[in-house]
């Protein structure tokens, strides 16, 4: 079994400081696998079996977040120097759209997001498969800026996110089209 992934040196989040920037989001991040989403100056794009979400509102999900006590990690991304928050938004929603909808051997909800990291940071998608694989290469990219959380219980600013496989994900998706089935 693999070392879990570590995310050092998080913070409480805000929500002045999770309205204004690009953050990659951890939902569920306690659970195996969690559900990640990208939010873009308070506009959330997501991915499931539902189908993309696109321009959807960060401060209804940190109402959720805060009621239901959800684990949930933000890490703010590097603003790239030639583009606009608006242009950013219009590049995430893109790479969203792309998919129909989380499907096994198709798409996850890590897809858009390393699309979009790609076109955005230049990170190398080969071999992405996970979320900690992402992570390490938007850290050679430097585009990891601070990371933040809520209703985690940390005894240090230290998060480690245990280590599943990509049949984990696929177990996800199949679970939550059979529910969406009933």
């Amino acid at each position: 079994m693999q070392s879990p992934y570590k995310i050092s040196n998080l913070l409480p989040a805000t929500d002045a400081v999770l309205m204004n920037g690009v953050y990659l989001v951890l939902l569920y991040a306690t659970r195996i696998p969690p559900h990640l989403l990208v939010s873009v100056n308070g506009k959330l794009f997501t991915l499931s079996v539902k189908g993309a979400s696109v321009d959807g509102e960060l401060s209804a999900l940190l109402t959720l977040i805060r009621r239901k006590k959800i684990e949930t990690i933000f890490i703010r991304l590097q603003m790239p120097v030639l583009l606009t928050m608006e242009q950013l938004r219009e590049e995430i929603r893109n790479c969203t759209l792309a998919y129909p909808r989380a499907d096994i051997g198709i798409a996850s909800c890590l897809t858009p997001i390393k699309d979009f990291c790609h076109s955005v940071y230049d990170t190398d998608t080969k071999n992405i498969n996970l979320i900690f694989d992402l992570l390490p290469k938007l850290q050679e990219r430097n585009a990891m800026q601070d990371c933040y959380q809520l209703n985690l219980h940390l005894t240090s600013n230290n998060f480690e996110i245990k280590r599943y496989e990509v049949n984990d994900v696929n177990e996800a998706i199949r679970h939550s089209s059979l529910i969406m089935a009933i």
